[in-house]
């Protein structure tokens, strides 16, 4: 038995429009998107934010799940009020957050790949994931992981990681770099192979 894992394919939306959403205040900010689940542990990003009062979190995804109320609650119950759930967005809003935010937040425990950490580091983003599932494979050594999902070792690392962290510009051009290795000419091209390879036996 032979195992080939092929990768999803990335759209680059590097060169998409973008547009300031009306709820982006000015302050330094993290960025954190998907469906509002409990596998994405959101809430534990919320907590975190008493760490960082001169930072705002803003939240994004479809946010009808009944999970969105743990969330709510949290950011209602955080002192330094730094945080928003703010539900769907535009792409040219998620552009605009990729571009600007200081680091993309993913404590994620349910990925199946993990596109959102893909797409932060196109746009040369420093990016902070969960050990769990796939994320590690994905993002190599170009994120860092939070081994332990408690608010206060979070921020912890956060504090470590990030400071100098743009001043560096080889190793944000490497996260470009591997963000590219999951190009959709990539992805079709190894399936082409593999089509190839099993019509040749």
């Amino acid at each position: 038995l032979v195992v080939r894992v092929i990768y999803n394919g990335v759209e680059d939306i590097t060169g998409q429009p973008e547009a300031k959403p009306t709820f982006a205040t000015g302050r330094p900010f993290f960025f954190a998107i998907g469906q509002i689940r409990p596998k994405k542990n959101f809430h534990l990003l919320v907590d975190m934010m008493k760490e960082f009062p001169d930072h705002d979190l803003y939240v994004c995804g479809d946010d009808h799940f009944a999970y969105s109320k743990v969330v709510r609650e949290h950011i209602e119950a955080l002192p330094t009020k730094n945080a928003v759930l703010v539900g769907k967005i535009t792409g040219e809003e998620r552009v605009w957050l990729y571009r600007h935010c200081e680091a993309f937040l993913f404590p994620s425990v349910g990925e199946g790949f993990g596109l959102p950490a893909i797409e932060a580091m196109q746009f040369g983003r420093a990016v902070f994931i969960s050990s769990a599932t796939c994320l590690p494979e994905i993002c190599g050594d170009c994120a860092t992981v939070w081994e332990n999902l408690s608010p206060d070792e979070m921020a912890k690392l956060v504090k470590a990681h990030l400071p100098g962290f743009y001043d560096d510009a080889e190793r944000i051009e490497k996260l470009k770099q591997h963000a590219k290795e999951f190009s959709y000419k990539k992805h079709i091209s190894a399936y082409m192979n593999l089509y190839r390879e099993l019509l040749n036996t």
